[in-house]
């Protein structure tokens, strides 16, 4: 089953059909610390959290995270 992801403009949908890219990109891998030290980055930059396999939204200010549960 797709999912759609929050996104600052509403929702961000999965590109109909299967086996294509649908555009969605993390743009950092990093560890769950070095994520949240991190200031300046675009807004709606996503990371991937190394050591908890969480995801994270920059939104200007602060880190936003997505448990992985």
């Amino acid at each position: 089953m797709p999912i759609c992801l929050p996104s600052f403009a509403g929702t961000t949908a999965p590109a109909s059909g299967g086996g294509g890219a649908s555009g969605f990109n993390i743009d950092l891998r990093d560890t769950q610390a070095n994520i949240i030290a991190r200031t300046g980055d675009t807004v709606g930059t996503i990371a991937f959290g190394t050591d908890t396999s969480d995801l994270y939204v920059w939104d200007g200010t602060n880190w936003y995270f997505y448990n992985n549960i």
